[in-house]
């Protein structure tokens, strides 16, 4: 059973920043920190492929239908992945993601909230908006 709790972005960032390769969400890293044994991995996976595809992100119960296009700018590069069978495929590289943290990993340096403005789409009226809108 998953349970949130909220905490500062200064928080949040200085978990990410303790996390090692193959540790995927909070949970995982914070195991790790405080020595639990077990994965919650089995329990209740964060993502999974709805019969319509596309990625479903469970803490924060957003789905984005296949071939959803999100992007974002780092360094005055722009960047897009869309979701695709529970994953996010970057485009301009064609690499696979399983979380939106490995994706956004994969372009910007260090811990970064992926919710916080950055990653945005544009709805069927061309607006662009921020994912985190998506929460709400």
């Amino acid at each position: 059973m998953s349970r949130t709790i909220p905490i500062s972005t200064d928080v949040f960032a200085a978990i990410w920043a303790k996390r090692e390769e193959g540790e995927d969400c909070e949970d995982d890293i914070l195991r790790r920190i405080l020595g639990i044994a077990g994965s919650n991995k089995d329990d209740q996976p964060r993502q999974r492929v709805h019969a319509s595809g596309g990625y479903h992100d469970r803490r924060n119960n957003v789905h984005f239908p296949q071939g959803f296009e999100i992007f974002r700018t780092y360094k005055r590069k722009d960047y897009r992945a869309i979701a695709q069978d529970g994953n996010w495929l970057r485009l301009d590289t064609g690499d696979l993601y399983s979380t939106l943290n490995q994706l956004n990993t994969s372009i910007a340096a260090g811990a970064e909230n992926v919710w916080n403005g950055n990653w945005k789409f544009k709805d069927e009226s061309g607006t662009i908006h921020s994912i985190d809108s998506l929460r709400r």
